[in-house]
């Protein structure tokens, strides 16, 4: 079985799931999936979601989740890091755009 990766990105209401799988030395992406959460949601809200989605088969087997979050309050991050257990990147726009271009450069090379 070739390893799977995944990513969780916390995107202002929504929430990113992508899996990645390896193969030949080439990232495919395996499953994704997104979920919204109301305007007024509270920490709880996004555990839920997370730990549905990690319930699922997809989300099973997964060598190593990566968490990142866009333009959400640090508290907010700490909470759902600590409840979690996995670290939680804050991507601010420079950050953002460092991984835009990595990425665009490891595709089109």
């Amino acid at each position: 079985m070739n390893p799977h990766y995944g990513v969780v990105l916390l995107d202002g209401v929504e929430i990113i799931f992508r899996i990645y799988e390896i193969m030949d030395h080439e990232w495919k992406l395996f499953h994704y999936h997104s979920s919204v959460v109301s305007t007024s949601f509270e920490t709880s809200d996004i555990l839920e979601i997370i730990g549905d989605f990690f319930a699922t088969e997809y989300a099973q087997h997964i060598a190593e989740w990566k968490v990142c979050s866009r333009q959400h309050p640090k508290k907010l991050l700490n909470e759902l890091s600590q409840a979690l257990a996995l670290t939680i990147e804050d991507i601010s726009l420079h950050r953002e755009q460092e991984l835009i271009c990595k990425g665009m450069f490891t595709e089109l090379w």
